[in-house]
């Protein structure tokens, strides 16, 4: 870790167990060769975006909502949908910076979720002015623990074709319009980094309309984050 460089570290756990079994049948869905059916690659242009252009929205949207309302620092999911405009059939997950929470949330079918097992944001600020191959640096150095676990309904994702260690993704240089109050912990601003992570895209065809329970567990940077969310996954309507 470059020491003189601020950075933000979120560490994403969520646990998915499913109540209905029939809702979300991995063995079959997780094939071996048919993973690409039911999730996003980091190689692929999800809604014709570059993969690493979603971590950019994602962090610009975490970071966009006031500590107040910010769902991670939300520990029962109340706060889940704040943000969510759907200009595209897409909802983010958050992880939690309370080290460990329990969320519900009740989001729309037809809408992929994305989300990060570990990710972290190296910036600059008003206190500090790197190069961007330095923020290049801190943020290759931001990697997650080998024991990093994303279980879905119940069943673990790393067990099939898709292995979150090999999802990493690291984002060009982009900027965030850094509120007041914010989980920054900084005044408000203008500020440019590098984002990275393991992160999951999960195409809108995975789930069917009932309850599903999604859970993550992370060490980044020695910071552990377990989060489970139970999902109530509605009807089409948002």
């Amino acid at each position: 870790m470059i020491p003189y460089l601020r950075r933000a570290i979120i560490v994403m756990t969520f646990i998915i167990t499913p109540l209905v079994l029939s809702n979300f049948a991995t063995s079959n869905i997780f094939g071996q060769d048919e993973s690409e059916t039911y999730i996003y690659l980091v190689d692929s242009k999800p809604f014709g975006i570059p993969y690493y252009k979603w971590t950019e929205s994602w962090w610009n949207w975490l970071v966009s909502i006031p500590t107040d309302a910010n769902p991670a620092l939300d520990m029962d999911g109340k706060q889940c949908q704040k943000g969510m405009h759907y200009k595209y059939p897409v909802f983010f997950l958050a992880g939690s910076l309370n080290e460990s929470a329990s969320m519900n949330c009740t989001i729309p079918s037809n809408v992929s979720i994305f989300f990060p097992a570990t990710t972290s944001y190296c910036y600059n600020s008003h206190l500090a002015n790197r190069t961007e191959d330095e923020l290049r640096t801190c943020a290759s150095l931001q990697k997650s623990d080998i024991n990093t676990k994303v279980t879905i309904d119940g069943s673990d994702l790393n067990t099939f074709a898709y292995d979150i260690t090999n999802a990493r993704v690291q984002s060009n240089l982009f900027g965030i319009e850094v509120p007041e109050d914010n989980i920054l912990g900084i005044s408000a601003q203008n500020i440019s980094g590098i984002a990275a992570g393991d992160w999951v895209f999960l195409k809108p065809s995975v789930f069917v309309p009932g309850i599903h329970e999604i859970s993550f567990t992370g060490k980044l940077n020695g910071t552990l984050s377990d989060v489970s969310y139970s999902l109530n996954i509605t009807g089409s309507g948002k």
